[in-house]
């Protein structure tokens, strides 16, 4: 019977699905793209850059890599729970406006850095200032419900696949314009400062964001000074419900302690949250040196402008399947039938690098080694719909909507300690594999799968219904 096979799922969704309340979640998913196109805009370039400022020895760029990503998440565990309680305080809205303000001056200033500390200065400025990527999701879970919450959380992943597409070919095209484009960038401004013209994009970018969603985006917590009254939909039964399940026009819930979210049900899914993000921080923060370094240091040696391209195109392509497929799949597998699938796919994706450096150097490059990378590539589109996946999870675990921040907050927490050591470790084994040949150069793949094995373990004791 269908109500059955549904429940067996681990489905517990409306069959009529609520529509989707396009025009606030629009502005959200705006700020995902600026956040996301203002991330993946220094990877085409930032091997070249990290060279440059560090006395240009290759080998030992893995190292500034992981130092520079791992200094940044430390300090969003001082920052990040702090603006997230704070958001369920005064409100969401204002702390999305700082968050984005932050972005565009720390864009604004790694363009202009000229020293390794300054590019951490740079980044550090976006984090103390930043809790948006938590809030948003505490937003999406306020404004759907079980009905289209899938729906919502896969378009909420959407904008991050775009704008680091658009990042990336930014990156890849608009970096050292001077050299490419030397009858338009003609300044000794742009020899200077090579880099400044796709971060200055970003930065602009991040300042339109600002003033639309000073003008447009509603304010979802009562007690917040933005907050607006507006007439919701009476059928409307949110993702997250309060405990006795009734709807109070005339109060609202508290936000609990902090010790009260310190429980297996609401640390379940934020553990989970923690696997995946940290296994997909090593991998953004190996692959573009991957692509970029010389084949006799474990890499496939392409330049910048081929590194945009192919991470710009592999954004668009998953800005796609995540729209088309993760609302699918939930309802037809479970959703946590497709956050284990998800976890399970870092095992083929962190296999096939040290597989196309092995045929480059004996092969040459060929079109097996862009079938290979094809391959890696598609597998990293199944890892993504886990995002999506365990939004929901930790949604749903929130003791109440007034606490969502919070969780949401210390889910985030979380995942920056994992942030911290996650991506330092596997560019440090990188760099270390590379210089002394452990395992013949391929150390840091080989652990990151050991590393995925945990993974998946944990992500099997997840419930398989959403509570």
């Amino acid at each position: 019977m269908p109500g059955s096979l549904a429940a067996a799922r681990g489905t517990d969704f409306k069959t009529r699905r609520t529509p989707l309340p396009v025009a606030q979640l629009s502005l959200l998913l705006l700020l995902r793209f600026t956040e996301s196109a203002s991330t993946f805009v220094i990877f085409p370039f930032l091997n070249e850059l990290l060279s440059s400022v560090t006395g240009g020895d290759g080998s030992r760029v893995g190292y500034y890599a992981g130092v520079m990503e791992s200094i940044r998440q430390l300090l969003s565990l001082v920052s990040v729970m702090y603006w997230s309680k704070l958001s369920d305080q005064i409100g969401r809205k204002p702390i999305l406006l700082l968050g984005t303000l932050a972005l565009a001056v720390a864009t604004t200033s790694f363009g202009f850095s000229k020293t390794f500390w300054g590019l951490v200065v740079s980044r550090c400025i976006f984090t103390a200032l930043n809790s948006n990527a938590g809030v948003i999701k505490s937003m999406v879970g306020e404004i759907t419900d079980h009905s289209n919450s899938a729906d919502a959380f896969a378009l909420l992943h959407v904008p991050w696949a775009v704008g680091s597409s658009f990042g990336a070919f930014s990156g890849g095209l608009l970096a050292r314009p001077h050299d490419h484009f030397p009858d338009i960038f003609s300044s000794q401004f742009w020899v200077k400062y090579p880099y400044i013209l796709p971060c200055g994009l970003m930065a602009s970018l991040a300042m339109f964001a600002c003033c639309v969603v000073f003008l447009f985006l509603n304010e979802t917590v009562p007690t917040g000074f933005m907050f607006k009254h507006v007439v919701l939909d009476s059928e409307e039964e949110p993702l997250l419900r309060s405990s006795d399940h009734s709807i109070n026009k005339t109060s609202t819930p508290e936000p609990v302690p902090l010790k009260l979210l310190l429980k297996w049900k609401t640390l379940l899914p934020l553990l989970n949250y923690v696997s995946i993000a940290a296994l997909h921080a090593s991998y953004n923060c190996i692959q573009p040196l991957f692509l970029a370094m010389p084949v006799s240091l474990g890499g496939l040696a392409l330049p910048p402008r081929e590194v945009g391209i192919i991470l710009g195109t592999y954004g668009i392509t998953n800005s796609i399947f995540q729209t088309v497929m993760l609302g699918r799949l939930v309802r037809r597998f479970g959703v946590k039938s497709v956050f284990v699938t998800a976890i399970a796919a870092f095992i083929p994706i962190f296999t096939f690098s040290p597989m196309m450096n092995l045929f480059v150097s004996i092969n040459g490059f060929s079109y097996v080694v862009w079938f290979m990378l094809g391959c890696q590539l598609s597998c990293a589109l199944v890892m993504e719909l886990g995002y999506g996946c365990v939004y929901m999870f930790i949604t749903a675990a929130a003791p109440n909507k007034r606490s969502l921040g919070a969780t949401n907050g210390l889910g985030q927490t979380l995942v920056s300690i994992g942030r911290i050591f996650a991506p330092v470790m596997a560019s440090s084994l990188l760099s270390l594999s590379i210089e002394h040949r452990i395992l013949w150069g391929y150390a840091a793949y080989i652990a990151l799968m050991l590393l995925t094995v945990g993974g998946i373990v944990l992500a099997s004791r997840l419930p398989r219904r959403l509570d």
